[in-house]
């Protein structure tokens, strides 16, 4: 028989651990209770978990110091649960290595959905060494994932599968891109060439509208928002965080449904490289980022 996955909810409040640990133990998880980053770290060295969902208001230890701490001593995937759900910590965790987010309080379906999609899509990310580089990284997000999940949960989670298996793994392996980190409703990716990650993102915008209602179902109602940027990140484990990846995801959130967005620095690379075309969309202040930011996008998404 299949061993049951192992998750550590770890929250100081006793009435919120209890209840999505008896959620998720209804649901066929094997489920450890944790009070905070002591008890985790206890839990870690007699019984590592799968998978840790963490709540980062904690008045012991802060959330995003024991993410800081775990991501420097283990490869377990976290589920960050914020009760501000504001942007600098969704980047701020994702910076130091987080896998997904969810505002409190959350709703139980969907968690349970997300922590099934990481442990699903670990097989979709190849280990790396330790290092630190220049990288171009993609976000990418599935818009409306959540209301999908709602809807029906076998079917979006099956039909993301797809995408990764059908659209977006043989399309990378042609331009050197490795997913590294795969999100409740989206992906992170680097590329070794910017001028590779814009026409990957560019292509795969252009092709996902015809491959979506081709494959139907829930898959029918895909669309996707892509941003790109340059910058320094550190490879850890199977990972990758630090300024390129929060950048990406910054540019990212300034997408519509079918963008693909440009860092000012990415479109000033490829100017003259790439045949699509883009379109200033003026300076714009993003979240933790000091100086206006002019943003592209691409014209094709018109």
């Amino acid at each position: 028989m299949r061993a049951r996955s192992h998750i550590a909810v770890v929250d100081d409040e006793a009435e919120a651990r209890e209840m999505i640990g008896d959620y998720l133990s209804l649901h066929g998880f094997r489920v450890s209770l944790c009070d905070g980053g002591r008890s985790l770290r206890h839990l870690i060295a007699r019984d590592q978990p799968d998978l840790v969902v963490l709540d980062l208001n904690m008045p012991e230890e802060d959330g995003l110091s024991i993410i800081r701490s775990l991501k420097q001593t283990t490869p377990l995937p976290v589920i960050m649960l914020t009760a501000t759900a504001s942007a600098i910590d969704r980047v701020v965790g994702l910076e130091l290595g987080a896998d997904d987010y969810l505002a409190k309080p959350c709703e139980l379906r969907e968690l349970l959905a997300r922590i099934r999609s990481v442990l699903r899509r670990v097989r979709w990310v190849r280990p790396a060494q330790a290092e630190r580089r220049l990288a171009a990284i993609v976000s990418f997000d599935i818009v409306g994932f959540s209301r999908l999940v709602q809807d029906d949960e076998p079917d979006t989670l099956a039909a993301v599968d797809r995408v990764l298996s059908e659209l977006v793994t043989p399309s990378l392996a042609q331009r050197n891109g490795q997913l590294f980190k795969m999100l409740g409703d989206g992906a992170l990716i680097e590329f070794q060439s910017v001028v590779d990650a814009v026409e990957w993102s560019v292509a795969f915008q252009a092709e996902a509208t015809a491959w979506s209602v081709e494959a139907g179902g829930a898959a029918a109602r895909f669309r996707f928002r892509l941003g790109i940027a340059v910058g320094d990140i550190v490879v850890s484990s199977n990972d990758r965080f630090g300024e390129g990846v929060a950048l990406a995801v910054r540019v990212q959130e300034m997408a519509a449904p079918g963008d693909v967005m440009l860092s000012d620095y990415v479109h000033q690379l490829v100017r003259g490289k790439v045949a699509a075309g883009f379109e200033d969309k003026g300076l714009h202040a993003l979240k933790n980022i000091v100086e206006p930011m002019r943003i592209w996008r691409w014209t094709g998404a018109a």
